[in-house]
């Protein structure tokens, strides 16, 4: 098989399934109140099954990837920092305005488009390296953010009361909490019995495919007016600056090489996440910026990531 149609057998289907979202949407075929269910069913079922499942079977001592975490973590905050500088250098317009730029630069769509690629470019245990620069990303990134957004409207007696309810927010996260369960089994018992391994395949193999699809009916939910402006500038930095940030970062100060390279930096180049847009709504800071970003970041990420991913040799 050549190169070309080795790298459209791995991308083909993630963006197929993205468009055939959208398109359902777009035709009447499902309604909104579907979507939404569609989403959480991935986010409270499908996603925290499959997690269990991949980390369970997974040798304990394999589970936590030092390095990656580490090299993941640094690249995260060099890139959310340098576009918070360029937020307030360039548009001056707050201390909310630039968490959530930050943010928005530096958190990619890890979990809906990061784990099925980098399943079907790496190999299914790559979902484990996908979960767990998602979680970080939860851990630091939608922390750090809201911290900034709140900090910057609330007084100092609120801020103990706002770091508490992260703290149970992350706890309560269902990413978080089969993280946890698949350590202990793996930890304490080993890879599960047959039939729940069966029951997890089954149930945890819908994750990818309805990902994708539900993240295809999101775009086609939310048509809002494209800011070209200030959008193309931090789309810019998403999936061109903030990869090699990574792969700098990933390559020389923590000296990983190859396939995990590879990975770290391929998840580093995802397009805009949609947990970016949900806290940009819900904040009330930049939704139509980051609405803006999210489309053009996941139209460009198509060539971004061919070339990323041919020039890995996948």
């Amino acid at each position: 098989m050549s190169a070309t149609a080795s790298l459209l057998q791995t991308i083909f289907p993630v963006f197929a399934l993205l468009a055939a979202g959208y398109a359902v949407k777009r035709l009447g075929w499902m309604q909104p109140a579907y979507a939404e269910g569609l989403n959480r069913f991935v986010y409270y079922l499908a996603f925290p099954v499959l997690l269990f499942i991949v980390i369970a079977r997974t040798p304990r001592a394999e589970i936590f990837k030092a390095e990656f975490l580490g090299a993941w973590t640094a690249a995260l905050l060099v890139g959310y920092f340098l576009a918070g500088a360029v937020s307030l250098a360039w548009q001056r317009d707050g201390i909310a305005a630039m968490a959530v730029r930050g943010f928005n630069t530096s958190c990619g769509n890890t979990s809906m488009v990061g784990i099925p690629l980098c399943v079907a470019a790496f190999g299914k245990d790559a979902a484990l390296l996908a979960v767990l620069a998602t979680i970080a990303n939860a851990v630091v990134g939608v922390s750090m953010t809201v911290l900034f957004i709140e900090s910057s409207r609330q007084t100092a007696a609120s801020r103990a009361q706002l770091v508490g309810r992260i703290a149970w927010s992350l706890a309560k996260n269902p990413l978080m909490i089969s993280f946890v369960l698949g350590f202990a089994c793996a930890a304490w018992y080993g890879a599960p019995p047959p039939a729940v391994s069966s029951l997890c395949d089954m149930l945890g193999g819908a994750a990818i495919p309805c990902s994708l699809v539900a993240t295809g009916l999101f775009f086609a939910g939310h048509t809002h007016r494209i800011a070209y402006s200030q959008a193309s500038v931090f789309t810019f930095i998403k999936l061109i600056v903030q990869p090699l940030i990574g792969w700098a970062i990933a390559r020389y100060l923590f000296g990983i090489e190859g396939r995990l390279l590879a990975i770290l930096v391929v998840l580093s180049a995802m397009p805009l996440a949609s947990t970016c847009f949900v806290i940009a709504q819900r904040f009330d800071v930049l939704a139509e910026e980051t609405s803006s970003m999210m489309i053009i970041s996941t139209v460009a990420s198509l060539a971004t990531l061919s070339v990323l991913l041919g020039w890995f040799g996948v």
